[in-house]
């Protein structure tokens, strides 16, 4: 975690619920105050304020692109780490332009904190 006095709240948003539990038991052993989501919709009508967002690209409805893009353009920017089960060129194309960390799944637990790091930092 960062220096900060506070601990950070986490987002995380992925349809599969197996992937939200052990991402949140995850950054809760480490000290992060974590809210899951099941879809972009529920993230977004709970206008939950977060310090980082871990979002899975290939979320139905809404991706975790868009999301990305919708809370920007709504004035509330924030820190990403992107997630995804796939690897088309496509994804990692669109990843590269907003310069977040992308992690491919199954995520590695360092790789996944390291990331968190790095979105923050940026």
């Amino acid at each position: 975690m960062t220096g900060r006095q506070s601990p950070l709240t986490v987002v995380v948003v992925d349809d599969d619920e197996r992937i939200r539990r052990a991402i949140g038991r995850l950054l809760r052993s480490h000290g992060y105050i974590v809210h899951v989501f099941d879809s972009a919709e529920a993230y977004l009508a709970e206008e939950c304020r977060a310090d980082c967002a871990i979002l899975d690209i290939e979320l139905p409805n809404i991706s975790g692109l868009e999301l990305s893009e919708r809370l920007r353009a709504n004035g509330r920017p924030i820190p990403v780490v992107f997630i995804t089960a796939h690897d088309e060129l496509h994804i990692l194309a669109a990843v590269q332009q907003t310069r977040s960390p992308l992690l491919k799944k199954p995520i590695d637990e360092q790789e996944l904190l390291d990331a968190i790091a790095r979105a923050m930092s940026n």
